[in-house]
């Protein structure tokens, strides 16, 4: 049986594009919406991607159970053109349906590993009242630097905690910072609370299990230039051999899980509108 910490590893892929500009390289994650599975990452990834792909892992049925295995993947391609945005501009969110490639690649043989994440894993207003406090450990699972572990086709678990409280609209946007190091590549890594084993509540009441919050999205950093100025920027994706002259200062955009709940809803919509209009009128 896979622990939770397992399960969370492979909730994730590595996005490679190939842009005007250069190649890019991302995170998505897979998100179960209504029996649609979405593959989520930032607007910023895909915009202008030409010729991408990403691998999910390959899984062998063991009894009752499917399991990973291990350095041996399968391609699916993708542009930009496959996703759709979040409807509000500012917010950095974009979705894929992903539900019929993946069937079609299991009705032609190919068994699929993955995770996703469900709008369930969202806290509720009873588990932040009660357990979330300003300060909290986080964990963000992604392609730092474009970096994977290739032999095995993994990603890489970084750490962090909660800069400005999770549950207070920053700037009064649907997003909160985190203070980690992001770096080109994060983009699109999704953010939990994770706690193996106990954890505590706000009064400091201990309790034995484990904990995981699914948390949001991450998709800017904070960055400050030669002069000493400070501005927000997206993560870079382009993996080019230049000097940067800019100090990223560990602080992280992350839009919260609700804006990604928004954004699957909005291309539902947008794909059955657009249906509805080439249907024939009676």
């Amino acid at each position: 049986m896979a622990s939770l910490a397992e399960e969370l590893m492979h909730t994730t892929v590595r996005l490679e594009g190939q842009k005007m500009q250069g190649t890019s390289v991302g995170t998505g994650f897979f998100f179960m919406h209504e029996q649609r599975l979405f593959l989520i990452t930032n607007k910023h990834v895909v915009e202008d991607v030409v010729d991408g792909n990403f691998v999910v892992l390959k899984g062998k049925v063991d009894g009752d159970t499917k399991k990973p295995l291990l350095g041996h993947g399968y391609r699916i391609p993708f542009n930009a053109n496959n996703f759709i945005g979040h409807p509000d501009p500012s917010v950095d969110v974009a979705a894929m349906n992903v539900s019929a490639i993946f069937s079609e690649a299991e009705n032609n043989g190919h068994i699929l590993f993955w995770k996703n994440l469900r709008e369930t894993e969202f806290p509720t207003q009873e588990q932040i009242d009660k357990f979330i406090s300003p300060i909290e450990e986080i964990i963000f699972i992604g392609y730092p630097s474009g970096i994977w572990d290739t032999k095995n086709i993994l990603p890489i678990i970084r750490k962090g905690i909660t800069a400005t409280p999770y549950y207070t609209d920053f700037d009064g946007q649907k997003k909160f910072l985190i203070d980690a190091s992001v770096f080109p590549g994060s983009s699109g890594s999704p953010v939990f609370i994770y706690y193996a084993g106990g954890y505590s509540d706000k009064e400091g009441s201990l309790y034995v299990g484990n904990r995981m919050h699914f948390l949001g999205i991450v998709a800017q950093v904070y960055k400050r230039v030669e002069q000493g100025n400070i501005r927000i920027v997206n993560i870079p994706t382009q993996q080019l051999p230049v000097a940067e002259i800019d100090q990223m200062i560990d602080l992280g955009i992350v839009f919260k899980a609700e804006t990604i709940k928004e954004c699957v809803e909005h291309y539902v919509d947008a794909v059955n509108a657009s249906n509805n209009q080439t249907q024939p009128t009676q």
